[in-house]
């Protein structure tokens, strides 16, 4: 019995066995920029709050972050604007944190001041806030530039909010504040004030923390004519 020949092998198109060019990497996409800087900020936070500032090397932020340091260096050119990006990051991640503890910021004018009084000092007592301030006050920096860009994102920006509740809160009030922000500074002083005194000689529980909260805001409410 004879047999069938095979049947011809399908001719290839030239394009299909020329040897293809790799891929080139194109941009990272939004969200894994975004991821990046997510690995970069947490790497430099866990750097900046155990080596200190002065003793942390970039390069070993790049490691930890798993980039390279071209990568770092391009969206931080200094070490300065990475602790000032890391400290943003800190704070919008307290305030999400506030947020998703007491929920919403009441309507009332007078609850709301209550509720920024009573996340400021809880703020206040937080250990990892405690470590940064350690960290700022240990730079050979301690004092200069670095030091009030800090402050500027910050209690500035604190401050910044602070004086926009009391404006839109006392929009019908028939005599407006002359300066909202000084009575914004007022109340953060006798916060931050009050809460600095007693801690360096003793511990401050949180029900009396939360009761100053209250007061503060009284004496400051009650004290409308003069603002």
């Amino acid at each position: 019995m004879t047999t069938a020949p095979p049947p011809p092998a399908p001719v290839q198109d030239a394009a299909e066995t020329a040897p293809q060019a790799p891929l080139r990497a194109g941009r990272p996409t939004l969200a894994r920029s975004e991821a990046i800087n997510a690995e970069i900020l947490n790497a430099a936070r866990d750097h900046f709050l155990s080596l200190g500032f002065d003793a942390t090397p970039m390069e070993s932020v790049a490691i930890a972050a798993g980039i390279a340091k071209g990568t770092l260096y391009s969206r931080y050119p200094t070490k300065e604007a990475l602790l000032q990006a890391v400290v943003a990051d800190r704070l919008e991640a307290w305030g999400a944190e506030a947020g998703a503890k007491h929920g919403p910021m009441p309507s009332d004018f007078k609850q709301r001041l209550n509720y920024i009084a009573r996340t400021t000092l809880e703020s206040l007592a937080s250990e990892e806030i405690h470590a940064f301030q350690r960290v700022l006050t240990s730079t050979a920096d301690a004092g200069g530039e670095l030091a009030r860009a800090l402050h500027e994102a910050g209690h500035r920006s604190a401050i910044a909010m602070l004086s926009t509740t009391i404006l839109e809160g006392t929009a019908s009030f028939p005599v407006p504040p002359r300066d909202p922000t000084r009575v914004a500074e007022m109340l953060m002083s006798m916060l931050t004030g009050w809460y600095d005194a007693h801690r360096r000689v003793r511990e401050i529980s949180h029900e009396e923390a939360m009761a100053f909260a209250e007061h503060a805001v009284d004496v400051l409410f009650h004290g409308r004519a003069a603002w």
